[in-house]
């Protein structure tokens, strides 16, 4: 029997992504505080050390979650350094062998700020739906402290849905903001190329140009980059290329973990 192996993850550069990993067996993954306290530090160097931005995170006694932002360096190759590095000094603290971590991450792409928004809130609230504290604040092993419990509804939030654009936490209201279709009618005036073309797959130059004015408009003008890429039939790693992004930010902060 050939094996088609695994489906490569999504990358690229500003991607933004739920990263999840549990212990083999779901065993507990942190046994004492001083574990927890080495995770952190091992994750802030890995962190630093690929260029990303740590947006959230929480550590529970058997898995952990993470909101982070990629640069250069890919999501599996920072996970990678991650759980090797920490279970190197999990297993010497304390004098085991083997696996910690289950054979692969879990990974969902984050694509709009309002989804990331219930995202965060959903990682904080682990301990409350694990009953360990009563409020996401007084969990010492997540970066609620910095964020505060922003009392987004989850209802109806899934983390590990099928990702599909029509999700209702996916949606970002735009009413009063000018259609998509009107703005790649006046790009079509301006460049001779159809609306139907600019929203084809064709790759000729030409088209290429009118798609990525079309693109750059509608996201200056507050479209968010997920639903342009939708409405233009492209994959959401074009719009990074378009030169366009998801959400509003400015230059890289200098440190890794990103509050309010």
């Amino acid at each position: 029997m050939i094996s088609m192996g695994r489906k490569p993850r999504t990358h690229f550069v500003g991607a933004i992504y739920h990263a999840y990993s549990r212990g083999v067996d779901r065993r507990a993954i942190f046994l004492d505080d001083a574990d927890r306290r080495a995770f952190i530090n091992v994750m802030d160097r890995c962190v630093r050390a690929c260029g990303a931005i740590l947006h959230a995170y929480c550590l529970m006694p058997n898995h952990f979650h993470l909101a982070i932002e990629v640069g250069e360096v890919p999501l599996s190759a920072i996970m990678q350094r991650l759980l090797t590095a920490y279970c190197q000094i999990f297993n010497a603290r304390h004098d085991r062998t083997g696996h910690l971590f289950e054979a692969r991450h879990h990974a969902n792409i984050c694509l709009d700020d309002r989804y990331l928004t219930a995202l965060i809130r959903y990682i904080h609230m682990n301990p409350v739906r694990a009953k360990l504290v009563a409020r996401p604040q007084d969990w010492p092993w997540s970066s609620c402290a910095a964020w505060g419990d922003s009392g987004v509804d989850l209802e109806g939030f899934d983390p590990w849905g099928s990702g599909r654009l029509e999700s209702a936490l996916l949606r970002k209201e735009t009413e009063g903001i000018r259609p998509l279709a009107d703005i790649a009618g006046d790009v079509s005036l301006r460049s001779g190329v159809s609306v139907e073309r600019i929203r084809s797959r064709d790759r000729r130059t030409p088209v290429v140009d009118a798609r990525m004015l079309v693109a750059a408009e509608a996201v200056r003008i507050g479209h968010p980059a997920v639903r342009v890429a939708e409405w233009l039939h492209v994959a959401p790693c074009t719009m990074t290329r378009y030169g366009t992004k998801s959400y509003a930010k400015n230059d890289r902060p200098d440190t890794i973990f990103v509050g309010k």
